[in-house]
């Protein structure tokens, strides 16, 4: 018997076999669908996936909107701190200041009143703080968010040096370390060792006295004074004459007299001239004291005294 076979029966779908051939002819498609089948999919907020090419897109914007927010929101944020009352300076409190005024360092530091501290440069007026003869370091302080203090460390002179000007000669304060800095105004503190000569041509270089010159051994000598010997404190003299040939040449607050250091061995010279004055008062004979030479010999003073008839 033969075999029923439906009239309308499909025929068989040769898509399988379509495939196949696909396949066999270009291999690279199923090795990629291979190599893609293990990746995770980004997907859109519908649930669709995103194609590489949108979403390279969708990332560069937003890598231009995020900081295009960012920056416009620190202006606008900056823009308000600047207009606000807030950081408004109502209080500035000065500290260690005696030669240097409450009005000059208001003046040069540029902290008026109302001035907004958020905007306000503290280095750089710091620095313009610095110019002024007499500081030697300010330091600005903000109390957030209106309140500065300022503190003040002003130069300690040693003595005063005795220069030529356009008007003459004229006293200046100098410091320990050979800084010359300021003229001597009327009213000022003039109390100190004055160093005089030709400090031009014996170590005074612009407003400095350079080390290892002969006017630099002055301030040598004075720095041993300072240290507050009772014989002879620095408070007892009343110059030192620097000199070419002599070198130095000490006088004191109350006695006439000439003291003839020379230019070496200056730390043992003062302190051999201390034993000889402290001998002297002791004995009462400082009165007739003529001059004294510490540059003799090498290891000897001469102390000449006022001649009975002079």
């Amino acid at each position: 018997m033969a075999a029923y076979t439906p009239k309308y029966s499909k025929k068989p779908s040769n898509k399988k076999g379509l495939l196949a051939a696909i396949r066999r002819r270009f291999p690279r498609i199923r090795k990629k669908k291979a190599l893609n089948a293990g990746k995770p999919q980004l997907v859109g907020v519908t649930g669709r996936p995103l194609s590489p090419g949108r979403t390279g897109f969708r990332v560069r914007l937003l890598l231009f909107v995020v900081p295009l927010v960012v920056v416009l929101g620190g202006w606008l944020s900056y823009q308000c701190l600047v207009r606000s009352d807030i950081f408004r300076l109502t209080e500035v409190s000065v500290t260690g200041n005696r030669k240097i005024s409450r009005r000059q360092l208001i003046e040069k530091t540029g902290l008026t009143r109302g001035t907004n501290l958020f905007v306000f440069d503290v280095k750089a007026a710091e620095k313009r703080a610095d110019e002024l003869a007499w500081a030697d370091q300010v330091d600005i302080h903000i109390f957030w968010p209106s309140r500065v203090v300022v503190t003040v460390r002003e130069r300690q002179p040693l003595a005063l040096v005795n220069l030529a000007g356009d008007k003459g000669r004229r006293l200046f304060y100098v410091e320990g370390d050979g800084a010359v800095f300021s003229p001597v105004q009327p009213g000022q503190d003039n109390d100190f060792p004055v160093i005089t000569g030709e400090l031009t041509t014996l170590g005074l270089e612009g407003d400095h006295i350079s080390t290892g010159t002969i006017a630099s051994k002055a301030l040598e000598f004075l720095h041993l004074a300072a240290r507050g010997n009772a014989i002879l404190p620095v408070q007892a003299i009343s110059e030192i004459h620097v000199n070419a040939d002599l070198g130095l040449i000490v006088y004191l607050v109350d006695r006439p007299f000439p003291i003839y250091v020379g230019t070496k061995r200056i730390r043992t010279k003062y302190y051999r001239l201390v034993k000889i004055l402290e001998r002297l008062y002791r004995k009462k004979k400082i009165a007739k004291i003529k001059e004294i030479r510490m540059d003799y010999t090498e290891n000897k003073v001469l102390v000449a005294m006022v001649s009975p008839g002079g």
